[in-house]
C-alpha cells in the first residue's frame, strides 16, 4: 500500500523509507502531506542513516548504555528540525550531553532533595537543554514545580544546583518534566516523578498520568520501568505526525521506586 502511494506521489527512491514511516502513522489521506510533516519531525530512517554515516558519534561507548546512547540522538535529531536545526548540529549537541553525563556518572550518585519550587531562569535553561524543540507545556516563571536539587557540592556540580524539575497539573497529570542532560543517569528523573506521586497521595490522588511522543523512547522505557501502562498510539493536535501515547500509573507504584538518593520528606 505504501509502495503503491510513494509511486502514485511521485515519492523519490530515497525518500522511500521516510515516507513509509509517515504513510504507517498517518495513513493514505495523511501521506499526501509527507514533505510537511518531515520538514517538521524527521523520520527515524533519515537519523538512523546520518547516525551510520557517522561512526564517531558512538564511538567508545559502553555497550551497556550504547542502546540508550543511541535512542538519546534518535529523538535529538528527529524533533530537533521543530526548530529548524540542522540534523547534524542536533547529533553534536546530544553527544555533548551524553558525553557530560558519563562524566557526572563517573564521580559517583549524587545525593539530591526532591521538594516544591518555582520555576524561574534555572529551570527554563533545564528545558532548553532537555528537549531539542520548544514543548508545549504550561509551566513558566511563577509556576509551582517540584524540583530536584544537588545536596552536595562535587567535581560536576555545586550544592543545591538544580538538577531537574516536573510540572503538574490537576488529576496528576505530568505536564512538563525536565532533566539537565549532564545528570541523565542519576535517576533524576525517576525521583522527581516518585516525588509527584508522594504529592499527589497527600492530596489524596492515586494516580499520575502523562502523555509522551512516540519517538521519545528513553522516556517511555523511563515510564514503563516506573509501573506506567500505555494505550494505542494516538494523534492528538497538540502532537506531530508520528504522534504519541497516553500513560497511566498507580502513584504507590511510582513513589515505591523512589531511589535512595533521594529525599522527598517535605512532599508527604
Amino acid at each position: 500500500m505504501a509502495a503503491a502511494a510513494a509511486t502514485s506521489l511521485g515519492v523519490p527512491t530515497e525518500k522511500l523509507a521516510a515516507f513509509t514511516e509517515v504513510y504507517e502513522a498517518q495513513g493514505p489521506r495523511g501521506a499526501r502531506r509527507w514533505k510537511e510533516f518531515l520538514s517538521k519531525v524527521r523520520s527515524a530512517a533519515e537519523v538512523e542513516q546520518r547516525i551510520a554515516e557517522r561512526p564517531e558519534l558512538l564511538a567508545g561507548h559502553p555497550p551497556e548504555t550504547l542502546a540508550r546512547a543511541k535512542e538519546r540522538l534518535i529523538f535529538c535529531g528527529r524533533y530537533s528540525a521543530k526548530v529548524q536545526t540542522p540534523l547534524d548540529s542536533a547529533l553534536d549537541d546530544a553527544v555533548a550531553g551524553i558525553s557530560r553525563a558519563r562524566e557526572t556518572l563517573a564521580v559517583g550518585k549524587l545525593r539530591m532533595i526532591v521538594a516544591f519550587g518555582t520555576f524561574g531562569d534555572e529551570h527554563l535553561a533545564c528545558r532548553g537543554q532537555a528537549f531539542p524543540y520548544k514543548p508545549s507545556v504550561s509551566a513558566c516563571h511563577g509556576s509551582k514545580v517540584i524540583e530536584a536539587r544537588a545536596v552536595h557540592e562535587t567535581a560536576v556540580n555545586q550544592p543545591h544546583e538544580l538538577l531537574g524539575y516536573v510540572a503538574m497539573q490537576g488529576g496528576g497529570y505530568v505536564d512538563d518534566i525536565a532533566v539537565f542532560p549532564k545528570f541523565h543517569g542519576q535517576r533524576v528523573a525517576t525521583s522527581l516523578l516518585a516525588g509527584a506521586a508522594a504529592a499527589e497521595k497527600a492530596r489524596g490522588g492515586r494516580q499520575l498520568c502523562l502523555d509522551v511522543r512516540a519517538a521519545n523512547t528513553p522516556a517511555i522505557s523511563l515510564y514503563k520501568a516506573l509501573g506506567f501502562a500505555f494505550g494505542p498510539l494516538e494523534h492528538p493536535g497538540f502532537l506531530d505526525w508520528d504522534g504519541g501515547y497516553q500513560g497511566e500509573a498507580d502513584a504507590a507504584a511510582v513513589l515505591a521506586k523512589l531511589p535512595e538518593t533521594a529525599d522527598i520528606s517535605s512532599l508527604r
